[in-house]
């Protein structure tokens, strides 16, 4: 396209010292500038692996482009399979509609609102037996200690897999989404297909209760789901399972520790955990998610190609002062409730209702039995901002 505008800026979030402390603030600067720009180097190789891309900064535009499927697609948007040399799409997250309809209603007896609600029992009772473990001590780590454990053993008793291998899962994800370098990306790649293909395998032989099984078994339109989709089924689970929830957690938790009056407000009203859960997942949207251009476009004043890669770092809606009012504070009483954390339109993230169950059981966990928390050693504490932003490390003291 000729004769068009093409904002470009070198971006980087990692290269930003103030990110070390909150990739949210840090991030929200860009709204000073450009709507839409264009990273043609190094940050956006490290963020995807692919060559430059657009980067989204307002809640609008993104809701805008997550709910046009039709000129901006997923397929293979995220690209873990380009990383083994393959082209399975992560199902559902990298499928069009209407395929991407299709898949979604297999998922959705195991992540509906009634599931959620059915698992919750068991889900509290993880989360006190967790704190139980450490409460007396006085403090601990919060994300080795409770945001880890907590969501990825919900995920592996979905799954079907063996608590003991947790810290083996945990380092691939982490490996995946966050390695140094690409290599170490496609190591963690091949290793996880590696082993969800077995896991199939085994499934096959000896089915069981679990969602693996579940999907091997499903009928779909007459016929086994295919070989192809299972894998990125498979893939996408365990990609979302482990790392999105601790994630968020760590925030979450580092802003109770730094912000004694929210504890207290929770310890004088622990009804209001579901508004504080909303609000946490509005203030935090943790997850970077792509989408290619399907024809050449204008679009709010930039030049698109076909073929474009938009990078839409979700956390930037989360605080667009355009959507949200004063949106770095936390407001459990806030009326506007609308957030992209979780997405909008076809990708609306199926896991959404068993997450939002998971950070309101752990508001109410650690607000009824942990007194007040703070931060022990602040220096410990390390952010990850490429893929899914996160904390390394939260240590907690109390007492």
């Amino acid at each position: 396209m000729q004769g068009n505008a093409r904002p470009t800026h070198d971006w980087s979030l990692a290269a930003d010292p103030e990110a070390a402390i909150c990739p949210f603030r840090a991030a929200a600067k860009l709204h000073e500038g450009p709507d839409i720009f264009f990273v043609p180097g190094e940050a956006h190789v490290r963020a995807a692996g692919l060559g430059g891309n657009w980067v989204v900064t307002r809640h609008a535009l993104q809701e805008e482009i997550l709910l046009d499927p039709v000129r901006f697609s997923s397929h293979l948007s995220i690209g873990f399979s380009r990383l083994v040399g393959d082209n399975w799409p992560l199902v559902p997250l990298e499928l069009d509609p209407p395929e991407h309809a299709l898949y979604r209603k297999v998922l959705l007896p195991w992540f509906s609102p009634g599931k959620a609600r059915e698992m919750a029992g068991d889900i509290r009772r993880l989360a006190v037996t967790l704190i139980e473990g450490f409460r007396e001590s006085g403090g601990v780590d919060f994300i080795t200690g409770f945001a880890q454990p907590f969501p990825v053993t919900v995920f592996l008793l979905m799954m079907g897999l063996p608590a003991d291998r947790m810290a083996t899962f945990i380092a691939w994800e982490d490996d995946l989404l966050r390695g140094a370098d690409m290599q170490v990306r496609a190591a963690a790649a091949a290793q996880i297909k590696t082993f969800l293909l077995d896991l199939i395998e085994q499934r096959r032989r000896s089915p069981g209760d679990d969602i693996v099984s579940y999907l091997i078994a499903y009928d779909l339109d007459g016929a086994p789901i295919p070989d192809d989709r299972l894998l990125g089924l498979c893939f996408m689970l365990f990609a979302g399972g482990l790392d999105t929830v601790t994630s968020v957690l760590g925030f979450v938790f580092r802003e109770l520790a730094m912000r004694p009056i929210l504890q207290a407000s929770l310890r004088a009203h622990p009804d209001n955990a579901n508004k504080a859960a909303d609000e946490f997942i509005r203030a935090f949207g943790v997850v970077n998610t792509f989408r290619y251009a399907t024809c050449d476009m204008h679009f709010h004043g930039v030049a698109i190609a076909r073929g474009d890669l938009i990078q839409l770092p979700l956390g930037l809606a989360s605080r667009d002062a355009r959507m949200h009012a004063d949106p770095h504070r936390i407001d459990f009483g806030r009326t506007t409730k609308r957030s992209l954390s979780f997405s909008t339109g076809p990708h609306t993230c199926a896991g959404m209702h068993l997450a939002r169950t998971e950070i309101r059981i752990a508001l109410e966990e650690w607000i009824a039995r942990v007194p007040e928390w703070r931060i022990s050693d602040a220096e410990r504490i390390t952010t990850a901002t490429e893929s899914v932003w996160a904390l390394h490390h939260l240590p907690l003291a109390w007492g």
